[in-house]
């Protein structure tokens, strides 16, 4: 089959889930590849995905159109017109990608779509309305739990009010623009649950998990018997960093009381200035741009997921499990996960109950073997990307009406740049 991914990213080995499943499915289809290019160092990803692509076509990113979406999306919101859409979908608006889309359908013959994350639903939309093609859409989760929790937690009347206009946004977009797509997945079965709520029980919502390279993620080293602890997370995304200070500021000084010898690395691209500040105190150490986590987590004795919104299944969160590191997290965590709490991992409410899960562990050297081995053979018996894509390929199987487009002899007009023999920059 030929199928093509359209993503707000080059998928790479940092950004696991999209770059996984082509990576998988590559041995059995045709993929073409259109993404967004925001920076120009991103070209260097493209080696990585190369290899399992038929076509790669990346369209540069202009932030001055995106910020004119952004203010016309704010204008059309103050007039009460019936065209409002959520900030983050205005931003990523644009006539240029949809042409870019439709050049490569007709090129490469597509015979199915696959999009990714919400990003990616205006010109989905837009592609929609002429082409015929059917659509898998991979939302990952449902986007406006996050805003709602986050909503709940501002404290700020004028920030809840900003939310809350762009939660309500968000629920419509959900709830009208994705029944335009033949199928929904999600990483989870909360996230598809939640939406199914909206677009009512008949709709097609599947969950298919996010997976982990067990080969890769395999511990090398013995258990550590320090008194340290790692946070791993992508650093620019709001509820991980928000989890990430929640901690620093009500979790770890009750374990200082006990253990004031305790250490906190924190791994994770993009640190935000809040984050950085942490490294006042000596315990506390921030790394980015690592090229290689799997040290980290060897060192360490006790992986934390504090997260007080739970989205998706983290990817971080599997990659410490897989390492055999016994992580402490929250409920809402463990259910997305599907694992036991007390078999697997840890999973805990509140300040004093966080604190005293990391300070048995801290306690007990054979506990946190046993917890460990237990959390990664859970990972590797539930979520490996070869299971992962072997549900997806089965559901691009079962969308019917699939008709290739015919081969044309001459290319469709488009503004484009050699990149590489089978890439594009436009």
């Amino acid at each position: 089959m030929r199928i093509l991914f359209v993503t707000p990213y080059i998928p790479s080995s940092s950004c696991i889930r999209s770059f996984n499943l082509i990576k998988a499915l590559s041995k059995e289809h045709d993929i073409s590849l259109v993404s967004w290019l925001v920076d120009q160092h991103e070209l260097k990803l493209v080696k990585e995905i190369e290899n399992y692509c038929t076509s790669i076509d990346l369209v540069t990113h202009s932030r001055r159109q995106a910020y004119t979406n952004c203010l016309r999306a704010l204008v059309a919101e103050l007039a009460f017109t019936r065209e409002r859409m959520p900030l983050q979908l205005a931003y990523y608006q644009s006539d240029i990608f949809v042409r870019c889309l439709k050049e490569v359908i007709r090129r490469q013959r597509i015979e199915l779509i696959h999009g990714e994350q919400m990003r990616m639903v205006p010109s989905l939309k837009a592609l929609r309305k002429e082409s015929k093609l059917p659509i898998v859409y991979d939302a990952v989760d449902c986007s406006s739990w996050p805003l709602e929790h986050t909503m709940d937690l501002s404290g700020h009347p004028l920030k809840r009010l900003f939310i809350a206009s762009e939660l309500r946004k968000m629920r419509d977009t959900e709830q009208h623009g994705l029944k335009h797509f033949d199928q929904l997945v999600t990483t989870n079965a909360a996230d598809r649950d939640r939406l199914r709520q909206l677009l009512g029980p008949t709709y097609k919502v599947a969950a298919i998990s996010n997976g982990v390279d067990v080969d890769y993620f395999t511990r090398q080293m013995p258990h550590s018997t320090t008194c340290s602890l790692v946070f791993y997370a992508e650093l620019d995304s709001f509820p991980n960093t928000q989890a990430l200070l929640y901690f620093r500021e009500h979790i770890l000084p009750l374990v200082w009381q006990e253990k004031p010898e305790t250490t906190l690395t924190i791994v994770g691209a993009n640190p935000p200035p809040a984050v950085k500040a942490l490294e006042s105190d000596p315990r506390i150490v921030v790394t980015s741009d690592v090229a290689d986590v799997r040290p980290y987590l060897e060192n360490a004795t006790v992986a934390l997921a504090p997260f007080l919104v739970a989205t998706d299944i983290q990817f971080n969160i599997l990659v410490a499990m897989a390492m055999a590191l016994p992580l402490v997290t929250t409920t809402r965590c463990s259910q997305a996960l599907r694992a036991i709490p007390g078999r697997h991992l840890m999973a805990v409410e509140g300040p004093y109950a966080y604190a005293e899960a990391i300070l048995t562990l801290l306690n007990y050297p054979y506990l946190t073997r046993t917890l460990g081995g237990r959390g990664r053979q859970f990972v590797v018996d539930h979520y490996s990307w070869t299971s992962t894509s072997r549900t997806l390929n089965q559901l691009y199987h079962l969308i019917s009406d699939i008709t290739p487009y015919p081969a044309i002899e001459t290319p469709l007009p488009f503004p484009h740049n050699p990149h590489t023999e089978q890439t594009r920059k436009v």
